[in-house]
């Protein structure tokens, strides 16, 4: 089966964000004796927001720059992408993320290289915030992209909100918002990372299909 760009744009894109937002967790915390600290924080989020802003200019066009199941999931969910070409985004999505999870680990060899897992506050906190913050980067990423918007700030925009979500929701559930982030890592952490993956698969996916319907509404659409 020939692959066209768009799908081949979402592999390589997804292989990018989950590489980089992951390699910035496990070099910060090599350079801080294994202590996830306030400049960690800073850093992961920094990391995820640059790159999301950047990856959105250069795919945007080919692909739509989505690199994320739970965000196709999401604009499918609201009518801006079409049925039949979701199961193949997210595939492609799958093998970016597990591609980029098999190279940092060929090269950190770190137990962890950037797994989530819920945080002191538990597995129901963690997936509730994994709801709600997705749920506000649907729509956000909704409003950024509608017709009335400015396109040329989209990318801004959405990878702004991405840096914030890391920044609060990173203590609670590690920050995912996006399945394959979290499936990549979890393949070669294993122990508590596969077991708490439910999590970062019906998070996501819930609040991205709850950001599609809270957009709808607010836009009068239907």
């Amino acid at each position: 089966m020939r692959l066209g760009k768009d799908v081949l744009s979402e592999f390589f894109g997804t292989f990018v964000l989950v590489f980089a937002i992951t390699a910035s967790i496990v070099g910060s915390l090599s350079l801080t004796g294994g202590d996830f600290g306030a400049l960690n924080l800073i850093a992961v989020a920094l990391t995820a927001g640059l790159v999301l802003v950047t990856l959105i200019n250069t795919f945007g066009q080919s692909s739509g720059a989505h690199f994320n199941p739970a965000v196709t999931i999401g604009l499918w969910a609201s009518r801006r992408f079409e049925g039949r070409k979701v199961l193949t985004y997210i595939a492609a999505q799958f093998l970016g993320a597990l591609l980029a999870s098999a190279s940092l680990w060929a090269i950190a060899q770190s137990a962890s290289i950037g797994a989530t897992t819920a945080g002191k506050f538990g597995t129901a906190s963690a997936a509730l915030v994994e709801i709600i913050a997705t749920a506000i980067f649907m729509v956000v990423i909704l409003s950024a992209t509608s017709k009335k918007a400015d396109s040329g700030h989209a990318g801004l925009t959405i990878g702004f909100f991405l840096l914030v979500a890391h920044l609060f929701a990173i203590p609670y559930s590690g920050a995912s918002l996006n399945p394959a982030r979290s499936l990549g890592p979890a393949v070669f952490a294993g122990g508590k990372a596969i077991e708490q993956l439910w999590i970062y698969f019906l998070g996501p996916v819930a609040g991205a299909v709850l950001g599609a319907i809270i957009y709808m509404k607010l836009a009068g659409e239907k």
